[in-house]
């Protein structure tokens, strides 16, 4: 027969139930009955709890062991990288710091050198200015001479010269200040873009220096106040980039500025050289005018000397010819009475005789002495009036002459030298009349020889020509 509730083996199932939650009959817990096989179920799985327990356990130790040897390792190479990096970085920031340093003071020699350059220009200013100035007040002294002696020569030429050259030569030089002062500016410019990329070198070299000296013990509460925020962080390469375009830039500006300096120099020697010979051609030109003049001046002097001898002379002459027309009016008067009493005989004895004859005779000789004694004495009182005039002309030339060559040495003197033959005070001086070649000197003395000469000739032209047209007309009469 079925035992509902029951197993086969008579156990009551919901009591089985309640036992196994720690229930008694009546629901409630019960501390003092267990099953036999929960019991020894229990037992065996903590046991098997423990062992895995500490099987976990020893695994987490192995592992945590393992983890801090790594840890420490890790730690170790990482510390290793970071200051081996500083230490890179410190180099290299070392390395573009000197090569900073090399380049701002490669700009500032050649910056001094710009300065230098610039002050010797203005120094050569001042000179070229003193030496235009001088160039005018010559022009303003020639300008003085009296007409007759304003005359296009080459003094006057070189001076026009000179003073274009000179002219030329001041806006040369103020272009180039100009240009050493705008080179200067841009000097200055990126080598204060130098000193601030230094200075930011010198900085970083200083943080990390102290970067690389922080122990685990902290580091300088200075370096950590220094702290920037929000700071924009940069590749290596344009960092390097940075600091190695500031230095080619300075390079090139050194190149720049230093092509300048040799072309301004290279400019100023070509013009310093063509301003010494157009002032070396000045003063010979100034002294060969002073001896042209003065062997012109000596020319007319003789000249005069000879013209007013030539008219002492014919006045000694004029006086003679007074003296014979003199003589010859008593005879021409006693002539024409005799000729006018023989009128007074009868008419039978009027008679074209010899004696008639010889009377005409005499009076038309007397007539035609007298009249050719009168030509010549006029000739002569107009050739008295002709070398008059020619000695007045020539005194008026002599007086322009001596107040050209007073002009002329006062224009050679303008420049401070002693003497008129002594050489000029600068160093563009050019050779004076006293150190001129013999030759040379012999050929101008012959120049000035030769137009003596040709004055005279031409003179003497003049007289003959009117000597002849006078010897003409007396032949017409």
């Amino acid at each position: 027969m079925t035992n509902f509730g029951h197993t086969g083996h008579g156990i009551n199932i919901a009591n089985y139930r309640l036992l196994s939650n720690g229930q008694g009959a009546q629901g409630k817990k019960s501390p003092h009955y267990r099953s036999t096989n929960d019991w020894k179920h229990e037992t065996r799985n903590h046991v098997g709890l423990g062992g895995t327990t500490n099987l976990a356990s020893a695994s987490l130790r192995h592992a945590s062991d393992s983890l801090q040897a790594a840890a420490a390792d890790q730690e170790y190479a990482d510390l290793n990288d970071v200051e081996t990096a500083l230490r890179n970085k410190i180099a290299q920031t070392e390395s573009l710091k000197h090569g900073l340093e090399s380049a701002v003071y490669d700009l500032g020699v050649e910056f001094d050198a710009c300065t230098a350059l610039r002050g010797s220009l203005e120094e050569r200013m001042n000179t070229v200015q003193g030496k235009l100035d001088l160039n005018r007040s010559r022009l303003q002294n020639r300008d003085r001479r009296p007409n007759r002696e304003r005359t296009m020569d080459d003094v006057e030429k070189q001076l026009l010269n000179q003073q274009q050259l000179i002219s030329s030569f001041v806006e040369k030089v103020n272009r180039a200040i100009s240009h050493l002062d705008k080179e200067m500016g841009n000097i200055d410019a990126c080598r204060a873009r130098l000193m601030a990329d230094l200075k930011d070198k010198a900085n970083a070299v200083e943080v990390d220096t102290g970067v690389l000296s922080i122990g685990q013990e902290g580091g300088s509460e200075e370096l950590a106040l220094r702290k920037k925020q929000n700071n924009v962080l940069k590749t290596p390469q344009t960092w390097t980039r940075s600091s190695t375009d500031n230095i080619n830039s300075a390079r090139h500006q050194i190149a720049d500025s230093t092509r300048l300096r040799k072309a301004i120099r290279h400019i100023i020697y070509n013009s310093r050289q063509a301003e010494h010979e157009t002032a070396r051609m000045l003063n010979t030109s100034m002294m060969v005018k002073l001896g042209s003049t003065t062997y012109l001046k000596e020319d007319l002097d003789r000249q005069l000397a000879e013209v007013r001898e030539e008219q002492h002379k014919a006045e000694h002459q004029r006086r003679k010819l007074a003296a014979a027309l003199e003589a010859k009016r008593g005879p021409l008067m006693q002539s024409k009475e005799r000729y006018e009493m023989r009128k007074a005989r009868p008419d039978r004895e009027s008679v074209q005789d010899d004696v008639e004859r010889a009377l005409a005779r005499e009076i038309a000789h007397l007539h035609a002495v007298t009249a050719q004694i009168n030509q010549k004495a006029n000739a002569i009182d107009k050739e008295l009036e002709n070398l008059e005039v020619a000695a007045a002309t020539i005194e008026d030339n002599i007086r322009d002459k001596e107040s050209a060559l007073a002009l002329d040495r006062k224009m050679v003197l303008l420049d401070g030298r002693p003497g008129v033959n002594t050489p000029p005070p600068s160093s563009i001086a050019s050779y004076p009349s006293t150190q001129l070649s013999a030759a040379k000197t012999q050929t101008l003395r012959r120049i000035g020889d030769l137009e003596g000469e040709l004055s005279a000739a031409k003179r003497e032209r003049e007289m003959l020509e009117n000597s002849i047209s006078q010897l003409k007309s007396t032949l017409r009469v």
